[in-house]
């Protein structure tokens, strides 16, 4: 990360973890207003866009699960961090269409899991609509002159692209045994919830949140009166 935790980030309890959760989602809406209203639309500021309010959102489940069950943090710090890890990526114009090409694949992919879900007796004709949908979406990559997304990439190997090998590997351990439920989360759920497991959690899920605020700022070229610092904050 360019910046180091204590850059960012101070012990403190739950009321006030909250306040700073909730200043880096206003910030963060302000700014997406702020994009809606002064910068040109284009595939660029789109995604980055995108991006940004898919990471308020997260931040709000981030904010609900202090108390609830640590693999709910876990997901929710888990897609901050992937948010982080793709918007590294959108460097130029052909990873920017690579990752719009992807929500193409994406809702293919979902279309055929509900295709083969369907029973014998399912009516044929939501299952003809479901095909002809598939069929449609497929042709705009066609239109769009989309480069074809088979499988979307793993983001183990577009953390190795930006320099974040290590990291994802550090992390994605601690990931996948909270946000699955994996024998540790299931068998010793009191050691797996533990006040250290949800402070690391709560700490890079707001420290990726800034870093992305940073980064699409200085990417999308806002103002300082925009994108300027609010504060140190507390894990």
């Amino acid at each position: 990360m360019a910046k180091k935790l204590k850059d960012h980030v101070v012990e403190g309890n739950n009321i006030q973890l909250r306040k700073n959760i909730d200043k880096i989602i206003k910030k963060s809406k302000f700014i997406s207003r702020w994009i809606t209203k002064n910068i040109e639309r284009s595939e660029k500021s789109v995604l980055l866009s995108n991006i940004l309010n898919a990471m308020t959102e997260y931040l709000e489940v981030s904010k609900l699960s202090i108390e609830q069950h640590i693999s709910i943090l876990a997901l929710s710090t888990r897609s901050i961090y992937e948010l982080n890890v793709r918007l590294r990526t959108l460097i130029n114009d052909e990873e920017q269409k690579k990752w719009a090409s992807e929500s193409v694949t994406d809702k293919v992919q979902t279309l055929e899991g509900i295709l083969s879900l369907g029973t014998e007796g399912e009516n044929c004709q939501q299952r003809l609509i479901l095909e002809n949908e598939i069929k449609r979406l497929q042709q705009l990559t066609i239109k769009y002159n989309l480069p074809i997304i088979k499988q979307p990439a793993a983001t183990g190997i577009l953390a190795k692209t930006v320099d974040l090998e290590s990291e994802h590997k550090g992390l994605f351990k601690l990931f996948s045994k909270l946000v699955h439920p994996s024998s540790y989360l299931v068998n010793d759920y009191g050691n797996a919830a533990s006040s250290e497991n949800r402070k690391i959690l709560q700490i890079h899920a707001q420290l990726y949140a800034h870093d992305i605020v940073t980064r699409l700022c200085e990417d999308l070229d806002i103002p300082f009166e925009v994108s300027k610092p609010y504060g140190t904050e507390e894990a």
